[in-house]
């Protein structure tokens, strides 16, 4: 017979073994990357359904102008702009600048590039009434070259813009090697957990999403930085000429099912039978396809991996918003969603 002290110790222990799992408020959320901000009544009422808490909109993005001798916008957010009030969903603006800024740039330029993105985002966030973001996000695949030049910048970015959080995104590599990388001097990192291999490479299974390749970017360390999580859910067809890359084709997944003119070469492998001209764009008999779109059985596990290594993500968002890969990889959207809250 037991005491009642040890049976009530008992009784505790089995009570908080099944507590369940930490619960993130407002973890849904998703990338838009297009000209213009609209959806469609059908879009808005899937935004809503699934609780989504974040969009992080593309404003613009930043390059270096030959001609000019500076850093130039592009790109940029043409209208459509959601304000305060888009259903109660958080917006946070996201500016892409390209590493070769950094590399051609001046190293006392980073704080004059820092108030010229400053009053251009500010600008746009007027456009549609008074909108102050909680957060700012800034995408940039910098190198140990870069860092010293990217991480000043990020600091005089940050002091304009006192009382928003300041993040960026976080490739793989500087994830597994932060030593060498160095750690953004940011609130915060969302770490992208997609284009894992070179879009150029003949051999390359899939440059957007490879389970195997993601496996090997984690060392089980803890990054430095409080980081969220991105998936993709978005894809592309590498074409090859004489096995040579030629470019990156933005066609939907059913862009092959032609197969009066393409046939199947290999696993997601598809060769032209004949000359043919498409959106503008001429291929040869013999040209070579290379599908890449996540695996949706291969993307579930990576959230299931990527959640357990990093169990205190606030964000779990997927790139992009574009209706019909988010139809396609509605399942597994939807049981993200579920399951990790």
């Amino acid at each position: 017979m037991y005491p009642k002290r040890y049976c009530l110790y008992l009784l505790l222990l089995l009570l908080f073994s099944c507590k369940p799992g930490k619960k993130h408020q407002n973890s849904h959320s998703f990338y838009y990357w297009k000209p213009r901000f609209e959806m469609a009544s059908e879009e808005i009422e899937q935004i809503k359904r699934w609780q989504t808490g974040r969009i992080y909109l593309h404003y613009f993005d930043v390059d270096w102008s030959e001609s000019l001798h500076m850093a130039v916008p592009r790109a940029a957010l043409n209208g459509g702009y959601p304000g305060n009030d888009f259903y109660g969903i958080d917006i946070t603006p996201v500016v892409f600048i390209t590493n070769r800024t950094f590399e051609m740039q001046p190293e006392a330029d980073g704080p004059l590039l820092a108030g010229k993105m400053a009053r251009k985002i500010k600008a746009m966030n007027t456009q549609n009434g008074p909108f102050s973001p909680k957060e700012i996000q800034i995408d940039c695949d910098w190198t140990t070259s870069t860092r010293k030049k990217y991480f000043e910048f990020l600091e005089a970015f940050k002091k304009q813009f006192p009382g928003t959080r300041l993040s960026a995104t976080i490739r793989l590599y500087p994830y597994r090697y932060p030593e060498k990388m160095g750690i953004p001097p940011v609130d915060k990192g969302m770490l992208m957990c997609y284009n894992l291999g070179k879009v150029s490479a003949d051999g390359t299974r899939n440059s957007i999403f490879d389970l195997k390749e993601l496996r090997a970017y984690l060392n089980g360390k803890k990054y430095p930085l409080p980081l969220d999580l991105a998936f993709p859910v978005f894809g592309w067809y590498a074409w090859f000429r004489d096995d040579q890359f030629k470019s990156i084709v933005h066609q939907e997944e059913q862009f092959v099912t032609d197969t009066t003119l393409l046939t199947t070469s290999a696993p997601h492998r598809y060769r032209f039978q004949r000359d043919t001209v498409i959106d503008n764009t001429y291929f040869r008999e013999g040209d070579q396809l290379r599908m890449e779109y996540p695996d949706s059985a291969e993307l579930k596990a990576a959230i299931a991996l990527m959640t357990r290594r990093i169990p205190d993500y606030q964000f779990i968002a997927f790139y992009h918003w574009h209706l019909p890969t988010i139809n396609k990889y509605e399942k597994v959207i939807q049981e993200t969603f579920d399951r990790y809250q």
